[in-house]
């Protein structure tokens, strides 16, 4: 596994200007590569298209609602209980009572779970699209001299990965993967 530090440029013309300054500071060409993200929901990364259908953070709000339902659910039917047990209503009506308070609170509670088992900070990062410049850091120019000049000249998300690097090229780079942000991300 390699450590590549990585940014994306809007035009091409300025991610060429980013590998000519990362060769400048020494980087060496076959530890750069070039390429082009496209817009999330066109990755083609699956059998039947692409990957529209995936929602940052939803793989979590199942977990998260049922949590909600059950806290919900045994929080109102207590709830209905007493205030069934002090109305002095019969048995059956304080059966009636908790019940519906049980169902009431499930589904609030499992409303407010799946949400913010979405709202996990990490889970909405996504990957912009736009010209990629990947860089293998190396012992002979580190991960602070890439982040300098690929900054100094205009990089938009910086990120940093652990990837296999072959041929030149970032291999195993995932477009549906979040970036690891190396600093808070910047919109032109």
């Amino acid at each position: 596994m390699s450590t590549i530090i990585a940014g994306r440029f809007e035009q091409s013309d300025q991610s060429e200007e980013a590998v000519e300054a990362l060769v400048g500071q020494g980087v060496e060409r076959s530890d750069i590569s070039v390429f082009f993200v496209t817009p999330a929901g066109q990755h083609d990364a699956t059998p039947i298209g692409g990957d529209e259908h995936e929602s940052p953070g939803t793989e979590r709000s199942d977990t998260s609602a049922g949590a909600g339902a059950a806290v919900g659910g045994v929080g109102a039917g207590v709830a209905g209980a007493a205030v069934g047990a002090m109305a002095g209503l019969a048995a059956p009506l304080v059966a009636v009572a908790v019940v519906g308070a049980a169902a009431a609170g499930a589904y609030g509670g499992s409303l407010a779970g799946a949400m913010k088992g979405t709202m996990d900070p990490g889970a909405n990062a996504i990957r912009h699209a736009g010209m990629l410049v990947a860089v293998r850091a190396t012992d002979a120019v580190g991960e602070s001299a890439i982040i300098a000049a690929l900054r100094s000249a205009g990089a938009l998300d910086l990120e940093r990965a652990n990837g296999t690097w072959a041929d030149g090229d970032w291999s195993d780079f995932d477009p549906t993967r979040p970036p690891q942000l190396i600093d808070a991300p910047t919109r032109a």
